[in-house]
């Protein structure tokens, strides 16, 4: 390890000291020594794979190489959707985005009226699934799934703890701090989601131009990020530029950005495996390092194809939990693999009972069958509707648009950066590759891409005979997969979004809960009037935990505070019962 990894893992690798150090020190036994495991998943922001492991002679990721000698590395992995918001509501709902009305970026941020998405009653958040069944849940400082604030942990069933109920300020919150060291677990195996944001878009944006506006104090937070970690920052003459981009000095500088921003991501990572390491809890604890979508340059976020939704995925499985099919540390695993899978896996991992509507691959299994293709939705992204449903094998990929809006499309958040600025100026010159000018134009009803041949996806092969065959199975598989739900890309935003308010346009509101009180056995019965919603409770005002079945007070509570909440509406009023 060099010495700036070094000098930063100190950032995180401090001594417990005191009483409350060893009792903490205790508490963890079970987390090291329990029947089942920790679950550590990691998703990095706006991030192809880029890594040294996956051949990046660029690439400074010492601690992500390492961790892929004592795991599994993944080569086909893809997200449901090019982008964050509807890619992490497919995933933390473990269904399509587009077949549970969460596919819009943003539904809050649309601009015919801000609103919250509502999915169907019955879908449940997996971490409040592993809530219920007796695990830990903590997030840090990613909520994004169109059914609450994208900056808000959104229905308060589904975290036990977020960052946002500890606030530590500055850049010290988007690190990935050990909080099992601090929080009270209460003997339960825990699952922590962090996602390292500097990799994100905003992070390529140059802190010294005057022009980014109110994004420029994030673009300063982000450069106070990088001195934090004293990095050896990435020489712009050393990048390898994509055929997508220009090679000029603005977008040479940008690509190098996003190499120094993965370097600091890769010591984040680092930090976090050493304190699993250094507190005993590495073998039970099952580490997942993944990123929410492709690359944030363009042609890479915002897009279907795979350049916006094949990412990479590393992951370490203790023996004791390692399923038959998994090789050992150290093997390269080629088998596609959906978000759609990573959901019901994490669930497989924790014990916990996969609901119906999850059809994804269940990857704890010994023997699971091995999938045909990958799927993924567009749909508005801002202000702009891009509408288009996408299918694809290790070989070939179909795209089906709905609407003819050019890709390169002006976007204004996108124009911030040098990189966009630099194709659409050459775009407008005439100096901008041939391949590369059908992005900025309309897009035809169909695309077909030779995977193989053609990995830049510069070339639609839709008309060439050759291919008409295997075309036309890529048609069907879609016209399958397009039958198992309920498609919301077709339903107008405009209506979607009077459906999911009230008769006055606000945002619905979840019924109070019904509290009653068994004279026989004394216990706390709690149901609800609105059809599938999650109901909480309290004992005198402290957390609140999940309503599972009846309550038996403990000794001394002198009172209960309960509120239920449907995904999409508002919580209800909190209802208070006391004991006679």
């Amino acid at each position: 390890m060099n010495k700036s990894i070094l000098s930063t893992c100190a950032l995180t690798l401090l001594p417990w000291g005191g009483a409350m150090a060893q009792a903490q020190e205790n508490l963890l036994t079970m987390q090291r020594n329990g029947d089942r495991p920790n679950i550590v998943l990691v998703i990095s922001e706006d991030l192809s794979p880029r890594f040294g492991c996956y051949g990046d002679p660029l690439a400074n990721t010492p601690n992500l190489d390492a961790l892929a000698k004592e795991g599994i590395r993944f080569t086909n992995v893809h997200t449901m959707a090019g982008v964050s918001g509807p890619s992490r509501s497919g995933l933390i709902t473990g269904v399509f985005q587009n077949f549970t009305n969460l596919h819009q970026m943003r539904s809050a941020n649309y601009p015919g009226g801000g609103y919250f998405s509502v999915p169907p009653a019955e879908i449940k958040a997996y971490p409040e699934l592993m809530r219920r069944s007796g695990y830990f849940t903590y997030c840090d400082v990613k909520f994004d799934y169109q059914f609450a604030s994208p900056v808000l942990p959104g229905p308060f069933t589904i975290w036990n703890n977020t960052e946002l109920d500890n606030p530590n300020g500055g850049m010290e919150r988007y690190t990935l701090k050990p909080v099992w060291r601090t929080l009270n677990l209460k003997d339960r195996p825990f699952f922590l989601n962090y996602n390292p944001q500097i990799t994100h878009e905003s992070a390529l944006m140059d802190p010294n131009n005057e022009s980014l506006g109110i994004f420029r104090g994030m673009s300063q937070g982000w450069e106070t990020m990088r001195e934090m970690y004293k990095i050896k920052r990435t020489d712009p003459k050393t990048v390898s530029v994509d055929p997508f981009y220009m090679d000029t000095k603005g977008t040479r500088q940008e690509i190098a950005r996003h190499y120094d921003n993965i370097h600091v991501m890769d010591i984040q990572v680092g930090q976090l495996i050493a304190n699993l390491k250094a507190d005993g809890l590495w073998d039970n604890t099952i580490l997942i390092v993944t990123t929410d979508h492709g690359d944030c340059l363009p042609r890479g976020k915002r897009e279907g194809y795979d350049s916006g939704t094949h990412v990479p995925m590393i992951m370490h499985v203790p023996d004791k939990y390692k399923p038959a099919w998994m090789g050992e540390n150290g093997t390269v695993e080629d088998r596609l693999v959906s978000f759609e899978d990573l959901t019901p896996t994490l669930l497989g991992f924790a014990g916990v009972e996969i609901p119906h509507y999850m059809r994804g691959i269940d990857l704890s299994q010994d023997h699971p069958r091995q999938r045909d293709y990958v799927f993924a939705n567009r749909a508005r992204l801002d202000e702009v509707v891009w509408n288009s449903l996408y299918i694809q094998d290790k070989h070939f990929q179909y795209v089906r648009n709905f609407s003819k809006e050019p890709n390169g499309k002006l976007l204004a958040y996108r124009e911030n950066l040098a990189t966009m600025r630099d194709l659409r100026a050459a775009y407008e010159n005439g100096t901008l590759r041939p391949e590369m000018r059908t992005w900025f134009e309309e897009r035809p009803v169909e695309e077909f891409y030779d995977l193989d041949k053609d990995p830049n996806e510069f070339n639609n092969l839709i008309d060439d005979p050759a291919y008409q065959a295997i075309i036309q199975r890529f048609r069907d598989a879609l016209d399958e997969w397009r039958d198992s739900g309920n498609d919301g890309t077709l339903i107008p935003e405009e209506q979607m979004r009077a459906q999911m308010l009230d008769h006055e346009g606000n945002q619905r509101v979840t019924p109070a809960p019904i509290v009653t009180h068994d004279e026989v056995n004394h216990k706390l019965y709690l149901t609800n009037l609105a059809d599938h919603a999650s109901i909480g409770y309290s004992y005198d005002g402290k957390e609140w935990d999940l309503y599972t079945g009846a309550l038996t007070l403990p000794e001394g509570v002198r009172e209960v505070q309960i509120k239920a909440v449907r995904y999409g509406w508002k919580e209800s009023e909190v209802i208070t019962w006391k004991p006679r």
